[in-house]
């Protein structure tokens, strides 16, 4: 839309150089200066899905009742998350996701053996403050027989946000 509204203000700019040809220097003069701050500004504002990644703070972002399941030949990584920005709506959550074959279930995990890591995307729309349900699903390839225990652990690694303060 904003396309169509911006070839309508040109259109309507060029006709008016075209029938007032007095107009033409300063006519040019405003052109090349509204180009000029149209350039600079798409070169130095970064898009709108680049201004999305990490809008919001990883320690902003708080998980609850975080569940692993294996299956077969994934594996679904589910639970609650609180957005705690005040001013963004939370959007997608990047997980990492690491499994272990521990000696023990009180072993440090720096003692286990990692047998398999994969980072999965949680889709979810939780606004500023709000609690919201997600899932991300996981690929585990080639995962050894566990010996011991098996044991994993998540991190958060990035959040998406957009800014709907305005809608």
């Amino acid at each position: 839309m904003i396309a169509v509204q911006v070839f309508l203000i040109l259109s309507l700019y060029i006709y008016v150089l075209f029938r007032l040809p007095e107009l033409r220097l300063a006519g040019t003069i405003v052109a090349v200066t509204l180009i000029g701050g149209l350039i600079y500004y798409m070169v130095t504002v970064p898009p709108e899905p680049q201004a999305e990644v990490n809008r919001i703070p990883i320690s902003d972002v708080t998980l609850q009742n975080v569940e692993l399941e294996l299956g077969p030949r994934t594996a679904m990584l589910s639970g609650r998350a609180i957005n705690g920005s005040p001013e963004f709506t939370l959007t997608g959550i990047n997980l990492d996701v690491t499994l272990y074959d521990c000696p023990g279930e009180d072993t440090p995990f720096s003692d286990c053996f990692t047998i398999g890591e994969d980072d999965g995307y949680a889709r979810l729309t939780a606004p500023p403050g709000q609690l919201r349900d997600f899932k991300a699903t996981l690929l585990f390839t080639d995962l050894p027989k566990v010996t011991g225990v098996q044991r994993w652990q998540y991190q958060i690694t990035g959040t998406r946000a957009l800014d709907t303060s305005n809608r």
